[in-house]
């Protein structure tokens, strides 16, 4: 039969029929014609796609930040006060892939790495600077606002919500008292702190009593930053010549991680968002944790004492019915003379509606309450409320933290409204001290 000479054969017919070359370099001239964009005319031309090199910057469609940020991440821009993120710029633009959005400052100071997103497809993605979760509402309903940042995030409910599969139960109710709260815990970057410190000079310091004199028309109030008072040895060492500040804490009281604002979720919406998604992936968990938030807190130490006076006994809790928080209390005209005031609240309000007799229950914060004007208002407060002939217990933080003194405490509160005391067995000991290792946290821990 007659054959074709050697001359007429392709290169790639050549290279098959003689198999001298290897396949090494069968791959090279494949790679040399795949970039030269020619090709012998009876070679197979190779339509796959190629997977980019690990390292390299991500093709434009997977740079693009349309993706919602949500979960843990999204927590923390929730927890940013408004006039933080005023000082950062806008993320760098998202064609420049991940690596470099993960590298702006405002990922590296509050967001932080990996940054969570939700998916509506089956695939995960994890890696050092993104995380995605499989999301299908995510994109067919509104869930999310544009931050104005280059980047659209959760609204606080749904924020909460995608929370539930990465955080335990505990971490996530107290996630819902700190939204759904008077207070949020979030300590600013050392250059954020300096720029913040020299626009404190017309700041005014608040205690507890002032977060309720927000102005309610504000769209948005601003938040107002705690201030530790300098210590007395501090304050003798001072060569400055500092003035107090007429608020009892010196001007040059350091600023803390505790910020007071209006609640970003009204209590009654968040149970009736937990009732409605229930029966969803992960909504049993939410409706549970939900259950447990029972008022508006506005300090961390709020809801420690919250919880360990509230929840079940075989939790660790004391298990009291009929808990009210930050309740206001309306006083007598003997009573206002006292106070100087007409109502006041109080943190923990424990009721025996049989006798109609209640004990209130005072949490003293060396933040909020440890200066010497606040802690004579709180005398005054305290003196006024007992005239009335309610039994007041000023508990602090090392209260709540000894066994021993909380169980005196509940020992007494249960025959001040005649209730039956039972001690706790070594199971619920061992609870408790579970529990409050859990609510006594570190609270900027919550969530990472």
């Amino acid at each position: 039969m007659w054959r074709q000479g050697p001359h007429a054969q392709s290169v790639f017919q050549r290279i098959s029929i003689t198999r001298r070359f290897s396949a090494e370099l069968v791959k090279l001239l494949v790679s040399v014609w795949s970039a030269s964009g020619t090709y012998p005319h009876d070679a197979p031309v190779d339509n796959r796609p190629r997977p980019q090199p690990h390292g390299l910057r991500p093709i434009p469609r997977e740079a693009q930040m349309d993706e919602i940020v949500c979960a843990n991440t999204a927590f923390r821009y929730w927890r940013c006060p408004p006039q933080v993120r005023d000082l950062y710029p806008r993320l760098p633009n998202s064609e420049e892939g991940w690596r470099a959005l993960s590298q702006a400052p405002f990922v590296t100071d509050v967001l932080k790495t990996p940054v969570i997103t939700a998916a509506s497809t089956r695939s995960n993605l994890h890696s050092e600077t993104r995380r995605t979760i499989r999301w299908n509402s995510a994109y067919t309903e509104k869930v999310s606002i544009d931050t104005g940042m280059g980047f659209s995030v959760t609204d606080p409910l749904h924020t909460l919500f995608t929370m539930t599969r990465s955080v335990s139960s505990c971490d996530l109710v107290l996630a819902m008292y700190e939204l759904c709260g008077w207070f949020s815990v979030f300590k600013p970057s050392p250059a954020v702190d300096m720029a913040l410190e020299q626009a404190k000079s017309e700041e005014e310091q608040y205690t507890t009593e002032s977060l309720f004199e927000l102005d309610e028309t504000q769209d948005e109030a601003p938040w107002k930053r705690v201030y530790a008072r300098a210590s007395q040895k501090d304050s003798e060492n001072d060569q400055s010549g500092q003035q107090n500040d007429g608020s009892g804490n010196k001007a040059n009281g350091k600023g803390t991680s505790l910020w007071m604002r209006k609640p970003l979720i009204e209590i009654e919406e968040l149970h009736r968002f937990a009732a409605k998604v229930k029966g969803e992936m992960w909504g049993k968990q939410f409706y549970e944790a939900a259950r447990q938030v029972m008022g508006i807190a506005a300090s961390p130490l709020e809801v420690a004492g919250i919880m360990l006076l509230s929840l079940p006994r075989r939790t660790g809790g004391a298990e009291f019915k009929n808990i009210y928080v930050n309740d206001l209390t309306p006083l007598s005209n003997s009573a206002r003379k006292i106070a100087g005031q007409k109502i006041c609240y109080g943190d923990i309000v424990i009721v025996n509606p049989i006798i109609m007799k209640a004990v209130l229950i005072e949490l003293q914060g060396e933040v909020i309450h440890g200066s010497g004007a606040v802690l004579d208002h709180d005398a005054a407060r305290m003196t006024a409320l007992q005239s009335m002939g309610y039994d007041v217990f000023l508990v602090t933080h090392d209260m709540l933290n000894d066994h021993d003194q909380l169980d005196a405490i509940i020992h007494s509160v249960c025959e001040r409204l005649e209730l039956r005391y039972k001690p706790k067995t070594e199971a619920m000991r061992c609870a408790e001290t579970r529990l409050r290792a859990n609510v006594l946290c570190n609270w900027l821990g919550i969530g990472k």
